[in-house]
């Protein structure tokens, strides 16, 4: 039986209520909220595993607990250009993550360097741009030693203090979900985010069945203390949501899980009533 993950935290993070404004300061741009029913410019486009595309990934399988090198090769029988590459692993409990841009080597080749931190089965995400949207191929590996390194938390962490807020707090599949994320920077508002690829923000999202991946960066970008993440999550269930910012050149990490609920349903007469699952 698969088990259901937790996501540990790498910052200290709380889940709020929500509310009715972003509660900005004056001399901020407002953040603007997207309805929750406004789905469809916050769904990820995006083509999965399409048959014109072959990914095939090398690597020592015997590695886990050293940094290893991984060489990706994407083959496509279009001419279409590939751009803006990120690699995503998680093992297959999402208690491990990384977000990794590869380095070219030639017209196929990409490598990256990953520390696999225990044995297991892990997922590789592969998602790039191209003159007509995103591609999305994955893989899944296996380390195989029966060694394993702790992961540990990068240094001036404990720094870092970050609230989310859900609006709206129930979340329901194919309706818009936005983070709010403030951030705080020993005791103040962090407003000096430095851009990770031109955004405040990456965020990457598997559900517990690693069936649904999702890669989206806020559509605002103001440098914060809040930032402003929208989403649209297919699949109900529970899904690990993994944020990234970047701040004194160091990139940081924020982990939560949220419980997506199948949206009520009519027989047109009544409304179904659903208990949400614990949070």
């Amino acid at each position: 039986m698969k088990k259901i993950f937790f996501a540990q935290m790498l910052l200290f993070v709380f889940v709020f209520v929500p509310f009715a404004g972003a509660e900005l300061d004056l001399d901020q741009e407002v953040l603007i909220i997207p309805d929750t029913h406004n789905e469809k410019p916050y769904i990820w486009n995006v083509l999965r595993n399409p048959k014109d595309y072959d990914l095939s990934i090398e690597y020592d399988n015997t590695a886990s607990g050293n940094d290893t090198e991984y060489t990706l090769t994407v083959r496509s029988k279009t001419d279409l250009k590939i751009d803006d590459i990120h690699v995503f692993i998680a093992d297959y409990d999402l208690h491990e993550y990384a977000h990794i841009i590869p380095v070219k080597k030639n017209e196929d080749s990409y490598s990256f360097r990953y520390n696999a931190a225990a044995p297991g089965k892990y997922r590789i995400e592969i998602v790039f741009r191209t003159q007509k949207g995103w591609i999305n191929l994955r893989k899944d590996i296996k380390i195989k030693v029966n060694s394993k390194t702790e992961s540990v938390k990068k240094q001036g962490d404990e720094d870092y203090h970050v609230s989310v807020k859900l609006i709206p707090k129930k979340v329901y599949a194919e309706h818009v979900v936005t983070f709010l994320y403030e951030l705080n920077y020993k005791g103040m508002p962090l407003k000096d985010i430095e851009k990770i690829g031109g955004a405040d923000m990456q965020v990457a999202s598997w559900d517990e069945d690693l069936k649904e991946f999702l890669y989206i960066i806020p559509k605002q970008n103001m440098g914060g203390p809040k930032v402003a993440v929208s989403i649209v999550f297919v699949r109900p269930g529970k899904h690990a949501v993994f944020a990234e910012f970047k701040h004194n050149e160091i990139i940081r990490k924020v982990e939560l899980v949220v419980n997506v609920l199948e949206e009520p349903k009519t027989d047109g007469s009544h409304i179904e009533s659903l208990k949400p699952s614990e949070f």
